[in-house]
């Protein structure tokens, strides 16, 4: 049986509403973050994901980290985040948001693509 209390708890940086129902919808299977940043997290791992006001979502498991450039990241990764209509408008959303966190980020900054699955909904 899990837990709760013991799992990490985390949200999406922007959006986290309108993200957080993309995961329940399982549109979004996925999300990129900062490596010099965020936590690292570990294939099987599991985490409960909250909305804006901190209420939990839903419990993943973590399936894959792939740890590359933000400028290696393929069509067919991002368009695992459910958001986007092109690698493009994907691109350009991720750049603007990680500029305001990292004024040096560029497409040769390390990024955290993390792919996930619900295991269980809360909400």
């Amino acid at each position: 049986m899990i837990e709760y209390n013991e799992l990490d708890r985390w949200t999406f940086g922007i959006d986290a509403d309108k993200l957080s129902n993309l995961v329940l919808d399982g549109k979004k299977t996925a999300t990129t973050s900062l490596y010099e940043i965020d936590n690292l997290p570990k294939t099987g791992e599991i985490s409960i994901l909250t909305d804006a006001n901190d209420n939990n979502v839903c419990i993943l498991k973590t399936k894959e980290v792939i740890i590359t450039k933000f400028k290696n990241i393929t069509w067919d990764l991002a368009k695992l985040e459910g958001e986007n209509k092109s690698l493009e408008e994907w691109r350009k959303v991720h750049i603007d948001y990680f500029n305001k966190i990292d004024s040096n980020f560029n497409g040769d900054t390390k990024v955290i693509f993390e792919i996930f699955e619900v295991i269980k909904k809360l909400k």
